[in-house]
């Protein structure tokens, strides 16, 4: 059996585990690629963590580190909507999803409106063109960097303008400019 990408996590008398949390591929027919795009799927910590912050840290919980190693806070919230984040990604390949830009510029945001926290969900991920030595397995990368609820601390993002979602993968994959509809 192979190592889990995220490890159980044990706080208090509950252990969580992450197998939906797992990488994975999904092809994505691209007519501006000529072929369907292998898409490599990750995601990262941030989707079942929230900031640390010492002074409301839970006594006895683990500090859990971000791939940069910085101090995160397991939370539950984030960790029951994750469940979800598979089936939202791979809802992403179809010819209507669309996804918008941030306004950095280096992330894309999915937001969907869920029933449980009511409200927006917001999905941000980097796409990006994989690596020469990995391209006989995927075309790309997508890395989900965070998820988390819309809620009173949390605003609604800033962004620039949508794009198609296959659209984008084809542009990333060929290395054209990401021009975002405003």
């Amino acid at each position: 059996m192979s190592k889990p990408y995220h490890p159980p996590l044990a706080i208090g008398d509950r252990t969580y585990t992450f197998p939906h949390l797992e990488p994975f591929r999904m092809a994505v027919g691209c007519r501006n690629a000529g072929k369907d795009l292998q898409v490599h799927i990750r995601f990262t910590t941030h989707c079942f963590t929230t900031k640390y912050d010492a002074d409301i840290h839970p006594a006895g919980e683990p500090v859990i580190r971000d791939s940069g190693g910085r101090p995160r806070t397991f939370c539950p919230i984030r960790y029951y909507l994750s469940e979800r984040l598979p089936a939202l990604i791979l809802a992403l390949n179809h010819p209507k999803a669309t996804v918008m830009q941030t306004a950095e510029e280096r992330n894309w945001l999915h937001s969907v409106t869920v029933d449980d926290p009511a409200g927006k969900y917001h999905i941000f991920f980097e796409l990006r063109r994989a690596a020469p030595e990995l391209r006989h397995l995927q075309d790309l990368n997508l890395v989900v960097e965070s998820a988390y609820p819309q809620g009173a601390m949390l605003r609604t993002p800033a962004v620039r303008g949508s794009m198609g979602f296959v659209v984008l993968c084809g542009k990333v994959y060929k290395g054209e400019p990401i021009a975002t509809r405003r």
